[in-house]
């Protein structure tokens, strides 16, 4: 059973909330992550007696792992777990949380380790030890909440954090050598001091001590990509022992896992990180793809064992009838007789069919040999943003329409053999090409009458479910909702709007992301060779929809001797399937 999860103020002076932390599920209704809890679910409910309250499990800019309540009551029943929690209006932050809870645009969040977590077959989780829940714009994901944040919070609370498994005991703590590899004290260690950054100055107020090198301005993602570079030189023999431990310390302090044997190694060595550099760029490269995205992160996504890969659905429900009371013994055989008409569950099926897309970006030797340091940040942004643009551009505009005209992207002209829109059919080529009733004209500018006939052009049972549905405008579109009263912006709903999910706003009750990847077009709703100046907004039925993935995103780095250079190739393998023709619908022509 799935039941909504918003928070609700239950003791309105004492800034008390209530709402149901988890809800129970079933396979066929599993979450965004394609998991579900059951009443079976080890949560740990013996494990304290009270819990922190994060506001967006801690990755929100402001507060941070600010811990804004407890939770002091935690009670299953046939519905999920029930939370009551009392919040600490003595912070100005958390008034402002409350205006939200008022407003019920924030649900309930549990928050667990990945270390403690076991789901078994088909997404049915069998633990999920509840370390901390979160009152979130974005229920579901994340959930597997971060370490740092997590610390804080029971710090400040004064719990016990050995049941985390988090490695504080003396004996987890690593052993301290010097440089000809002798052991150290930590009253005998004299590192070099330097002042702290920003983000440091906790750890340095609990007596922690940094070692300073040219490699504090990066991070764990940036030295993984400098290493692949530096490994693919021809004159490569190792890198620097300053930068090994500089990077085996990022990576360790990130929370990153490359799944190789000896993954970390503080030691220098000739070939250091051989083994799980590659891997676990490729890893961090499409998490933060992920993270990035507007369009990819609103579908469910499914592993692809095949390709082609045949996906079970729901068919039609059972019938159900209006029968007299059970009165004759005749009425209890199983044929004909008996009062009860039986009838049967349909099923169904999709198939997602992988295709690739690939990115390729160069660098000179000269490049890698002199500046390789100070570029890094900027050639790895390039390379994540590109891939994740195109994964958002595909789901958003794909079209594989070849010829001369009707491409959605390229009405007027036939689209290069190569361009990345041809991959598969996106959203917006449902109602405009194949559903052409789901498609409104909107002829000017914006209204909520014309976005509610929009959302309506899909069946009932899809329509009526705002939590589920969602709104995807371009950036001029968004401006022109600025001047509908009715649209409720970020200054009104809160800090909702983040870098990460690109949320702007909600329309009775649905959220709107305005993606990049939506370009302006013709007054027929798509890119011809006239003035495209028109908006759209598309609204989408998330659960209709499934991402499969037969290889996720894949780096490499390789030297071209006969060039004298680099190149970096990024490629991933998807496919994009919807259950039915009723799961999103399009206002167009939009004067913006």
């Amino acid at each position: 059973m799935i039941a909504e999860k918003t928070v609700k103020m239950i003791d309105e002076p004492a800034g008390r909330v209530g709402g149901y932390l988890i809800t129970w599920g079933e396979p066929r209704q599993p979450d965004m992550q394609g998991e579900y809890f059951t009443p079976e679910t080890d949560v740990g409910l013996d494990w304290y007696e009270r819990r922190p309250v994060l506001y967006h499990h801690g990755l929100d800019g402001a507060l941070k792992a600010a811990v804004i309540g407890l939770i002091d009551s935690l009670t299953p029943d046939e519905i999920g777990l029930w939370a009551e929690a009392q919040l600490d209006l003595r912070k100005r932050y958390v008034r402002a949380v409350r205006r939200l809870v008022d407003q019920g645009v924030l649900s309930w969040s549990s928050g667990s380790l990945p270390h403690l977590v076991e789901v078994g077959e088909g997404g049915r989780i069998k633990r999920w030890p509840i370390v901390e829940g979160s009152l979130t714009p974005t229920p579901a994901e994340p959930r597997r909440t971060d370490v740092r944040t997590l610390k804080n919070a029971y710090k400040a609370l004064g719990l016990d954090m050995a049941r985390l498994g988090l490695g504080d005991t003396e004996e987890s703590k690593p052993k301290l050598e010097d440089e000809r590899g002798r052991s150290m004290t930590e009253e005998t260690r004299t590192p070099l001091k330097r002042l702290p950054l920003a983000d440091e100055r906790e750890a340095l107020k609990a007596g922690g001590i940094e070692v300073g090198s040219e490699f504090d301005s990066l991070d764990a993602l940036d030295m993984l990509h400098g290493y692949m570079l530096l490994r693919s030189a021809k004159s490569f023999r190792g890198v620097s022992e300053r930068y090994s431990n500089a990077l085996a310390a990022k990576v360790e302090r990130a929370k990153l896992k490359a799944i190789k044997a000896d993954e970390l190694a503080y030691s220098t060595q000739t070939g250091f990180g051989d083994e799980w550099a590659p891997d676990l760029w490729s890893q961090q490269i499409w998490h933060k793809a992920r993270q990035d995205n507007t369009i990819l992160p609103l579908f469910q996504s499914v592993e692809m064992p095949s390709n082609p890969f045949e996906l079970p659905i729901e068919g039609a429900d059972p019938t159900v009838y209006f029968v007299p009371e059970t009165q004759d013994e005749a009425h209890l055989t199983l044929d004909a007789g008996n009062p009860m008409p039986d009838s049967k569950i349909g099923s169904g099926k999709v198939t997602l069919n992988a295709k690739k897309l690939a990115l390729r970006v160069g660098f000179s030797s000269e490049l890698v040999e002199d500046a390789v340091v100070p570029v890094l940040n900027i050639y790895r942004e390039q390379a994540v943003r590109a891939i994740a643009d195109a994964i958002d551009n595909v789901l958003l505009n794909g079209d594989a329409t070849k010829g001369a005209s009707g491409n959605i992207n390229s009405d007027a002209a036939r689209p290069p053999t190569t361009a990345k829109y041809l991959a598969l059919d996106g959203l917006r080529h449902l109602p405009l090409v194949e559903r052409t009733q789901n498609a409104v004209n909107m002829n000017g500018a914006p209204t909520l009458a014309k976005m509610r006939q929009t959302r309506f052009k899909m069946a009932g049972k899809y329509a009526a479910r705002p939590s589920d549905l969602a709104w995807i405008v371009d950036s001029g579109t968004y401006a022109a909702l600025l001047n509908i009263s009715e649209f409720l912006t970020m200054d009104k709903a809160g800090p909702l709007a983040t870098a990460q999910t690109g949320q702007i706003g909600y329309v009775d009750g649905i959220p709107v992301f305005v993606s990049a990847e939506m370009s302006l077009t013709e007054a027929d709703g798509k890119v011809g060779g006239g003035a495209n100046s028109k908006g759209q907004a598309v609204c989408v039925y998330r659960p209709g929809w499934y991402v499969g993935y037969r290889r996720k995103i894949a780096v490499s780095v390789d030297y071209l001797s006969y060039y004298d250079s680099y190149q970096l190739t990024a490629t991933v393998r998807l496919a994009f399937v919807r259950f039915d023709n009723e799961v999103a619908s399009c206002l167009y022509n939009i004067a913006v």
